[in-house]
């Protein structure tokens, strides 16, 4: 379990509560994961708040070892034939709220919002919000309007968030905040004897292409073998393209797929490589690849941006929310764009200086430090 700053126990001071179920079950490297991994610093960005920490899971608890623990509330949702958890677990909340009035509830989960004397943060995304209790997204307005819409500060990660939620309920306008959770930690720098070391490991001693991601066989990465077939074709370039990154349920069908793929020699998968050897490898390469699509994770446009590793990625506004100049674009499907964008970078060493000088001052708006400090501001401007 994460190690959390420990905070006086002045109960004078006013009280900010998290309810982060949706956190504890987040895969790695998600937007949730991020918000879990990073509570401690949010929270000693806060010195004058108390902060506690609302589950609904039984099980939860702190190592033994951990020092410093902060308060931990496990509320109780009690058995019942006739009412959800969800409703119990919502009726606890309601309880521990109306005992302990803290001035501000964080929470990450639509259905955990209660009516109480503070005030109420909720952290999501349109694609959560604009669905029914089935996980089917609306096609109108409901007649029965849901509970989410007394949070006093809804923040979203994209301004096509904002704007769908809008569509629904346009008296959102001043209640909803647009925030990229930018909360992946800077990616290391290696030194050039490292940089060697890895392609002495990895690609033959080659400088090489890299894509980071989840190892799929959606269309997009078939986009983009067809995209590094043209460029072998029009450069005659022995550079090898690594995919490397989590596995997922088609990593099976992309190396079969591979296996007849004629350049396949130059192709090295590393399905589920450490995360912080991933980190080094995106460092030291010479261009990063990452075909996006919405739904896909967003980490490998992060730690490009952190790491100022050339990056092409998908032409798209979600993209260019997070990128902004600090990429180039291709449209989705367009093969010949993309191996364009591949091949420019390769030959044209000032473009691609140009092109990192805007990742870096594109990280300067967009790291993990100043998102915290946004968030911290936020939830103290709610307080007061």
């Amino acid at each position: 379990m994460q190690q959390f700053a420990v905070f006086p126990e002045n109960y004078r001071m006013k009280t900010i509560a998290y309810f982060i179920d949706p956190l504890l079950e987040a895969p790695e490297n998600t937007l949730e994961n991020g918000f879990l991994e990073t509570l401690v610093p949010l929270f000693n960005r806060l010195p004058e708040y108390r902060h506690i920490v609302l589950s609904g899971f039984a099980d939860i608890s702190w190592e033994e070892n951990t020092p410093d623990r902060p308060e931990l509330v496990v509320l109780e949702a009690r058995s019942s034939l006739f009412i959800s958890r969800t409703q119990r677990l919502k009726n606890s909340l309601k309880t521990w709220l109306d005992k302990e009035q803290p001035a501000v509830l964080v929470s990450f989960d639509k259905d955990m919002i209660a009516d109480f004397s503070g005030k109420t943060a909720l952290i999501s995304s349109a694609d959560n919000l604009l669905k029914d209790h089935k996980g089917r997204a609306w096609k109108k307005r409901p007649e029965k309007l849901p509970a989410w819409l007394a949070a006093q500060l809804i923040s979203v990660p994209f301004e096509e968030d904002r704007q769908a939620i809008l569509g629904f309920f346009p008296q959102l306008a001043d209640t909803i905040r647009v925030q990229y959770p930018a909360l992946q930690p800077p990616c290391p720098t290696i030194s050039w004897s490292e940089q060697e070391t890895l392609k002495i490991r990895h690609s033959g001693g080659r400088d090489y292409f890299l894509y980071a991601g989840p190892l799929h066989a959606e269309e997009s990465m078939i986009h983009l073998l067809k995209a590094y077939s043209q460029l072998k074709k029009w450069l005659m370039t022995g550079m090898p393209l690594l995919l490397a990154g989590p596995s997922t349920e088609s990593t099976g069908r992309l190396q079969e797929l591979l296996k007849t793929y004629k350049y396949r020699a130059d192709i090295t998968v590393l399905a589920d490589i450490d995360p912080m050897e991933l980190q080094v490898l995106l460092a030291g390469t010479y261009l990063l690849n990452y075909p996006f699509q919405p739904g896909y994770p967003t980490w490998p446009l992060e730690w490009a941006i952190s790491s100022g590793t050339p990056l092409v990625t998908t032409q798209h506004p979600l993209t260019n929310e997070i990128c902004r100049t600090g990429a180039a674009y291709a449209a989705a499907g367009d093969i010949d764009a993309w191996a364009h964008q591949m091949m420019v970078l390769y030959k044209d060493e000032t473009l691609r200086s140009k092109l990192i000088e805007k990742e870096q001052e594109r990280y300067q708006e967009l790291n993990q430090s100043l998102t915290l400090d946004r968030y911290a501001a936020l939830l103290r401007q709610l307080s007061a």
